[in-house]
């Protein structure tokens, strides 16, 4: 834990952008070679019902579109695609991974979306909001394969990132907003096992 107020926070997403909020615990992020140069705050049970809340509000429309969930994981995956380098460099720098290994990573993620994206209005199963939660030995494609069924099936997204390796789990969310994802249907906590069990709660209220 470090509270030191020079390290930069990773935000959180909901609603479709960066999410700022005042917090009193802080996660730090140490990198492969030891070093602290990023933290993200550790969200509580307000911030999981605020990230439900938007993903629910966000579904139901989102659900009785398959046309347009399918060409928007495609959109990310071309975006994955494009921006390989640098989401492999994040996922290098947290993990301690050869670069070579995180790009396989990457190619692995985009797979997953394209995959998703051909499942869309095909695949069954519960239209809502469903949770995914990284790991942090493949931060992006533990992410990405969770996000990609939850769409195919209609579901929005609440996602919890790799507190250690969290970096490529922000990167994927700004992306899906470039890539025109409509707010709400993609959201992000950061924090540990408490923070699941606020999700947890929150969905179920």
């Amino acid at each position: 834990m470090h509270c030191d107020d020079s390290i930069p926070a990773i935000p959180l997403w909901i609603d479709g952008h960066a999410w700022f909020g005042v917090f009193s615990e802080f996660i730090d992020i140490r990198e492969a070679d030891g070093s602290v140069n990023f933290r993200v705050p550790k969200c509580g049970p307000g911030e999981a019902a605020t990230a439900v809340a938007s993903a629910r509000r966000a579904q139901p429309a989102w659900a009785d579109d398959a046309a347009l969930r399918q060409r928007l994981l495609d959109q990310l995956a071309g975006m994955l695609d494009q921006f390989g380098g640098d989401l492999a460099r994040l996922v290098a720098r947290e993990t301690g991974k050869p670069f070579a290994a995180a790009q396989i990573e990457v190619a692995r993620a985009a797979a997953a979306l394209r995959d998703g994206a051909g499942a869309c209005g095909i695949t069954p199963g519960e239209a809502a909001v469903q949770t995914v939660v990284g790991d942090a030995g493949d931060p992006l494609v533990s992410v990405v394969g969770g996000i990609a069924r939850a769409i195919a099936a209609g579901g929005a997204v609440v996602v919890l990132s790799p507190a250690s390796a969290p970096s490529a789990s922000f990167a994927l969310a700004e992306l899906s907003a470039r890539a025109g994802f409509p707010a709400g249907a993609l959201c992000l906590l950061h924090g540990d096992l408490q923070v699941r069990v606020a999700m947890k709660s929150a969905l179920g209220s």
